[in-house]
Protein backbone atom coordinates (compact mmCIF):
# COMPACT_ATOMS: atom_id res chain seq x y z
CA UNK A 1 0.00 0.00 0.00
CA UNK A 2 1.38 3.80 -0.99
CA UNK A 3 2.82 4.68 2.22
CA UNK A 4 0.64 8.32 1.68
CA UNK A 5 -2.42 6.59 1.88
CA UNK A 6 -1.65 4.38 4.73
CA UNK A 7 -0.49 7.94 7.04
CA UNK A 8 -3.81 9.07 5.52
CA UNK A 9 -5.72 6.33 6.39
CA UNK A 10 -3.78 5.92 10.43
CA UNK A 11 -4.55 10.06 10.84
CA UNK A 12 -8.27 9.47 10.05
CA UNK A 13 -8.52 6.62 12.28
CA UNK A 14 -6.82 8.24 15.30
CA UNK A 15 -8.37 11.52 15.06
CA UNK A 16 -11.91 9.43 15.09
CA UNK A 17 -10.45 8.22 18.52
CA UNK A 18 -10.16 11.83 20.28
CA UNK A 19 -12.74 12.23 22.97
CA UNK A 20 -13.84 16.31 22.98
CA UNK A 21 -16.32 16.37 20.07
CA UNK A 22 -14.40 19.86 19.29
CA UNK A 23 -11.05 18.76 19.00
CA UNK A 24 -11.74 15.32 16.97
CA UNK A 25 -13.70 17.47 14.22
CA UNK A 26 -11.10 19.93 14.06
CA UNK A 27 -8.66 17.02 14.18
CA UNK A 28 -10.40 15.00 11.05
CA UNK A 29 -10.91 18.23 9.04
CA UNK A 30 -7.33 19.12 9.39
CA UNK A 31 -6.04 15.61 8.32
CA UNK A 32 -8.14 15.79 5.11
CA UNK A 33 -7.26 19.22 4.29
CA UNK A 34 -3.17 19.04 4.81
CA UNK A 35 -3.75 15.82 2.57
CA UNK A 36 -5.49 18.00 0.01
CA UNK A 37 -3.06 20.67 -0.22
CA UNK A 38 -0.01 18.07 -0.35
CA UNK A 39 -1.50 16.36 -3.01
CA UNK A 40 0.77 17.51 -5.91
CA UNK A 41 3.88 17.07 -4.06
CA UNK A 42 6.80 14.69 -5.32
CA UNK A 43 10.55 13.90 -4.55
CA UNK A 44 11.94 15.36 -1.68
CA UNK A 45 8.56 17.69 -0.86
CA UNK A 46 6.59 14.47 -0.25
CA UNK A 47 9.30 12.89 2.18
CA UNK A 48 9.55 16.05 3.80
CA UNK A 49 5.63 16.11 3.96
CA UNK A 50 5.65 12.63 5.01
CA UNK A 51 7.90 13.08 7.58
CA UNK A 52 5.65 15.76 9.23
CA UNK A 53 2.41 13.93 8.59
CA UNK A 54 4.49 10.86 10.85
CA UNK A 55 5.42 13.43 13.59
CA UNK A 56 1.31 14.49 13.48
CA UNK A 57 0.21 11.02 13.95
CA UNK A 58 3.24 10.45 17.02
CA UNK A 59 1.15 13.81 18.54
CA UNK A 60 -2.19 13.11 18.05
CA UNK A 61 -1.38 9.35 19.56
CA UNK A 62 -0.53 11.04 22.76
CA UNK A 63 -3.46 13.11 22.59
CA UNK A 64 -5.30 10.51 22.34
CA UNK A 65 -3.82 8.51 25.56
CA UNK A 66 -4.05 11.92 27.38
CA UNK A 67 -7.72 12.58 26.22
CA UNK A 68 -8.46 9.29 27.42
CA UNK A 69 -6.83 9.71 30.89
CA UNK A 70 -9.43 12.93 31.35
CA UNK A 71 -12.25 12.13 29.76
CA UNK A 72 -14.20 15.07 29.12
CA UNK A 73 -18.56 15.85 29.03
CA UNK A 74 -19.78 14.48 26.22
CA UNK A 75 -21.39 17.42 23.64
CA UNK A 76 -24.80 18.21 22.63
CA UNK A 77 -23.73 17.47 19.43
CA UNK A 78 -22.83 14.34 20.40
CA UNK A 79 -26.01 13.49 22.25
CA UNK A 80 -28.15 14.19 19.56
CA UNK A 81 -26.08 12.05 17.18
Amino acid sequence: MNPSISLFRSLLREAKKVDNYNFRSYAIRRVKLGFQLNRNLAGHEAELALREGQENLDILRRQVVLGSLYPSVRSVMENSA
